[in-house]
């Protein structure tokens, strides 16, 4: 990276490498969902776990394309992703939402700064388990008609709706942060020579 990223507007090549790197993180991302949504008791900690998992994936991305209007890029098409896969609103909305806010984050420290791409990471993961798990718990009757278009045992949803109250909510929505601040280090302890080859690192060192 350079000083110059702000100025630097997405290429042909830059495009190419968010379509990649976000086809790889939706399919890590639905992996960990799946696994977790095989229990009512795990089923909220899916996207906490997908946030530990794919952290290497978008920390990668965002040093393959350290330029402004990559992260909301990455996160719009997400969201088109998950809408297209009958998540109804919620989740596209909270996704984009929290994108907006990955980017700013990232941009006051120049697309540069590891801390401030984690968090921004960790706010655009947070924001998905939002998206996620609060219409269990706020929009029930809307949660039961999509589950039903999209073939979801309706069992194990009314149970799933009758499980899940606030605290618990909560703890799942906290773990989301922590998973995600803990895949940073991770992957900053994997590719620290890379990361700081390429400035992402600059600061901390």
């Amino acid at each position: 990276m350079n000083q110059n990223t702000l100025s630097k507007k997405l290429g042909a090549r830059d495009f190419i490498h968010i379509g990649i790197f976000t086809v790889i993180f939706i399919v890590f991302f639905m992996a960990c969902v799946m696994v977790m949504s095989l229990s009512i008791y795990s089923q909220p900690f899916g996207v906490a776990l997908a946030a530990f998992v794919s952290a290497s994936i978008y920390l990668l991305l965002r040093t393959k394309v350290p330029k402004a209007g990559a992260i909301s890029l990455f996160g719009v098409l997400f969201a088109l992703v998950m809408f297209v896969m009958g998540s109804g609103w919620p989740i596209p909305t909270s996704v984009i939402v929290s994108t907006l806010i990955a980017e700013f984050v990232a941009r006051t420290g120049n697309y540069q700064n590891y801390v401030r791409e984690s968090i921004g990471y960790a706010i655009f993961m947070l924001g998905t388990a939002i998206g996620s798990y609060l219409p269990l718990l706020i929009m029930k009757d809307y949660y039961l008609k999509i589950s039903e278009g999209n073939n979801v045992d309706q069992e194990f949803m009314s149970r799933l709706l009758d499980f899940i109250n606030g605290p618990y909510l909560a703890l799942a929505l906290l773990t989301t942060v922590l998973s995600s601040a803990l895949g940073a280090v991770l992957a900053r302890s994997i590719f620290r020579k890379h990361f700081a080859k390429t400035g992402l690192l600059r600061e901390q060192d």
